[in-house]
């Protein structure tokens, strides 16, 4: 029985009699072979077990837990086979009298689970792996795989698991308004995780809401690997430990209907879970892990309650912030943070003197969830809201426009904009300390809401629709900010990116980021000279700040810059923290990880050879032909560009590492796909951004 992909596999699917028989029926073909040890007779014996637990119809629970124990003996069994590293999956299969008991190890795994688990013909060569990889980013290298310093004597790495978890875990009323925008093809925004694929210590349980084609899989994995490596080695691309041949990169979809966080799907699977901390507590570079938070990491897109509850579950290190640190992520707690370390910012409010219009929330509204939405005071009224603007216009506080945001938004599409010059003008005279005159311009502000405030979301309205949640009615839920739209002859949108570990804090990019209105697409590495060391001083004041808080993980700081016309100086605004892995995320860690190196004083990216290394990144070209095409034709064209100067042009260059990465892959049949051009400098990189364009234009791959 040939089992399916991992990606048709339902996760919660129950062992099938036909199943069991299948493998009673190999593992009868195979008792001719020679000895078999007593493990692998208490294994069939147990597997018998079940079978006629099923037949019986026992209770689920039982056949359950005599499945997870019989999982255990089989990786319990699978370890003594070590003398066999030197082979690989297909070569034992070519052999089944030699080699009986792996054929028949694989497909009991296959069949107690109800997934597929891949694994390549043979692992790469460490040393080769090491000169592609040659990574010394030491804040991103720890932070992902926890690695440990070397001893003399010693292996250079102790064997580390990352289970990656990319899921959006926004509040649950603004993921329900968003997933009509594929939300869910962002987690493979993450996929850059398997390139660490190549380090040998590394394992790599990357989960996702749906099926990440295998062709994207393969295309990852062999970025990374040297050209003079035999190509045989990379018909699978999906690696296998040498020491008990299972797979040091497993893909796992969680298929469901609800539209809900991918963490909580997992949290709501007990058999999935089960799974995972089986894989986890596996035999593994030669030995049974501990299991414990040093030696398996949990990566996340941001951190929330479900992701700390499922983080203690699978007994895995948490490698971003926590839910209950989720406050300093908001728009609010960014305010706060800027005020507490001296950084300039956008007057607005809530500030000192609107601690009269903070509210605590309604646990009820989030079911006892979402600690962070419900457990500090917002503004969270409109009426208030309006307030907290007046009071700033009779301070003589009056731009052009007022942004307003949502304590929690994604890409910016939790934020709005409003005019209200008209308003301010006929209160011109207003002196501060004018009660009287701030309610009358907090009234009409009220009013002018439902009027004139223009969300970044299209779809969004200041009301409630029948299928959609008002961003009145999210105000309540999340609270919201409103602050001065920093003006300027050439408006910028520069940020930092950093890693904290203890109480270490490590800049480690910086960009200006390519927005469409408020709503990020892209960016370019790295931001201008003009202002690069101060965003980076205060990325690390912000650092020091979150790490005395006990915060861990990415965070980044995003700002506005505008340059004075007469002066030619740049005014710089901290504008907000962002608490987790970003868009900044994916294309950083792709540069590091491919050429290896590190941002060095001047805030430039050097590989370890000291060669310059910039890129420009976008998430949302768009073409229409390309709708017409699929991610494995798109692929196609990139490994046999030969043939195609232009394809060939752009494709990423192992042996001088520079060349154009490709992600988002799951939005190219809306027409849409991210990448990003990486170059010796920026000139190289936003070349190959243009030629890359040109590229995607003219191609009609079906």
């Amino acid at each position: 029985m040939t089992p399916k992909p991992l990606a048709c596999r339902d996760m919660s699917s129950s062992i099938s009699i036909r199943e069991v028989s299948t493998h009673d029926e190999k593992m009868a073909t195979n008792n001719d072979c020679g000895d078999v040890d007593e493990k692998k007779d208490s294994f069939h014996d147990d597997i018998s077990k079940i079978k006629k637990a099923v037949v019986a119809g026992d209770d689920e629970a039982e056949v359950e837990e005599a499945s997870s124990t019989n999982h255990r003996q089989m990786l319990e069994h699978s370890f003594s086979y070590n003398d066999l590293s030197h082979f690989n999956i297909d070569e034992m299969k070519s052999q089944p009298k030699r080699y009986p008991e792996m054929k028949g190890l694989r497909a009991d795994l296959v069949h107690l689970h109800g997934l597929s688990l891949h694994a390549a013909p043979k692992a790469f060569d460490a040393q080769l792996l090491q000169q592609a990889l040659s990574f010394h980013a030491r804040p991103l290298r720890r932070a992902l795989t926890m690695s440990d310093a070397k001893e003399e004597g010693e292996e250079s790495r102790t064997t580390k698991t990352v289970v990656v978890i990319p899921s959006i875990d926004l509040d649950k009323k603004e993921l329900t308004r968003m997933c009509c925008d594929q939300v869910e093809f962002y987690e493979e925004r993450q996929l850059f995780h398997l390139l660490m694929a190549g380090d040998p210590s590394v394992r790599i349980i990357y989960l996702t809401s749906r099926p990440v084609d295998e062709s994207v899989v393969k295309y990852y994995l062999s970025l990374s690997h040297d050209e003079d490596i035999d190509a045989a080695h990379y018909q699978s691309n999906l690696f296998c430990d040498v020491h008990n041949m299972l797979p040091r990169v497993i893909m796992i979809h969680v298929p469901s209907t609800e539209c809900i966080s991918l963490s909580d799907k997992i949290l709501r699977q007990k058999k999935l879970i089960t799974l995972l901390q089986e894989l986890i507590r596996s035999p593994f570079g030669g030995k049974v892990l501990e299991w414990n938070d040093n030696t398996v990491g949990m990566s996340v897109f941001t951190g929330s309650d479900s992701v700390d509850e499922l983080s203690h579950k699978l007994g895995a290190k948490l490698l971003e912030a926590s839910g209950e640190s989720l406050h300093f992520g908001t728009k609010q707690g960014s305010r706060e943070i800027f005020a507490a370390c001296g950084i300039s910012h956008p007057a607005g409010t809530p500030s000192l003197e609107d601690e009269d219009l903070l509210t605590y929330g309604d646990a009820s509204e989030h079911g006892g969830k979402v600690y962070w939405a419900y457990n500090h005071r917002y503004i969270r009224s409109a009426h208030n809201l309006a307030v907290g603007i007046a009071r700033k216009i009779v301070r003589g506080i009056r731009p052009k426009r007022w942004i307003v945001k949502l304590n929690q938004g994604f890409s910016g599409k939790g934020n709005a904009s409003i005019d209200l010059q008209h308003i301010q003008r006929r209160f011109a005279g207003c002196k501060a300390g004018d009660n009287e005159a701030t309610l009358r311009i907090a009234e009409e502000i009220e009013k002018e809401f439902a009027i004139s405030l223009k969300c970044e979301d299209p779809k969004m309205t200041w009301f409630d629709e029948p299928e959609q949640v008002g961003f009145q009615t999210q105000i309540k839920r999340l609270g919201v900010i409103a602050e001065v739209f920093i003006e300027g002859e050439v408006p910028t949108s520069p940020s930092i990116q950093a890693v904290i570990e203890g109480k270490d804090v490590s800049i480690v990019s910086t960009h200006e980021q390519v927005l469409d209105g408020q709503v990020y697409s892209g960016c370019k590495n790295p931001c201008n000279s003009a202002y690069r060391a101060s965003i980076m001083d205060a990325g690390l004041k912000v650092g020091k700040f979150l790490a005395a808080h006990g915060v861990r993980g990415h965070f980044a700081v995003d700002f506005l810059a505008s340059e004075q016309p007469k002066t030619g100086s740049w005014n710089v605004h901290a504008v907000e923290v962002n608490l987790r892995q970003g868009g900044t995320t994916h294309p950083h860690c792709c540069m590091a990880l491919l050429c290896g190196g590190s941002i060095c004083s001047d805030g430039l990216f050097r590989t370890n050879e000291g060669e310059l290394r910039c890129y420009v990144a976008t998430d949302c070209h768009y073409s229409e032909n390309l709708k017409s095409c699929t991610e494995k034709s798109l692929i196609n064209a990139l490994e046999n560009s030969s043939s195609d100067p232009a394809a060939y042009k752009i494709r990423w260059n192992k042996a001088d590492r520079i060349g154009v990465v490709f992600h988002l892959f799951k939005f190219i049949s809306t027409g849409r796909i991210g990448f990003t051009a990486i170059g010796r400098n920026a000139e190289e990189s936003q070349a190959l951004y243009t030629d890359t364009v040109t590229f995607l234009e003219r191609f009609h791959g079906c």
